[in-house]
């Protein structure tokens, strides 16, 4: 039922932003308002929201601080509005079963990823790289 949710928004958004990108600002939508449907009320329940650090400035070094943490203990972080004004967020299991639920949807986030990239390559031939 979740991962249809967000399998749709996926399939919805720009293709040229990277699904991991996409599955944290459909969290962030989800969890910043009130729950409405189902989906809506297990992501509040199993899914925390957190502000992150002030020492993180970027993102890149926002996944640096939380790349030692396992995966399913943080997956996404989201920055909303600009670069480095706006606060950066990060999401994180509430239980044993929203650490699974979030590992899931990263694990989908990936293979979607790798999906799109092997049917670029396939349809690339040699003479692409002749110049």
């Amino acid at each position: 039922m979740i991962l249809e949710a967000f399998a749709e928004y996926l399939h919805n958004a720009d293709p040229k932003i990277p699904a991991d990108e996409v599955l944290a600002k459909w969290l962030f939508e989800r969890l910043s308002s009130p729950p409405e449907t189902n989906v809506d009320r297990v992501l509040h329940m199993e899914v925390s929201i957190l502000r992150a650090p002030k020492a993180a400035k970027s993102l890149k070094r926002l996944r640096e601080m939380t790349a030692g943490t396992n995966a399913a203990e943080a997956v996404s972080i989201y920055q909303s509005g600009g670069r480095s004004k706006e606060p950066a967020y990060v999401f994180r299991g509430a239980s044993d079963s929203g650490k699974r639920l979030l590992k899931g949807l990263h694990e989908y986030c990936m293979s979607y990823d790798q999906q799109k990239w092997a049917r670029f390559v396939h349809h690339l031939k040699a003479s692409d790289f002749i110049q």
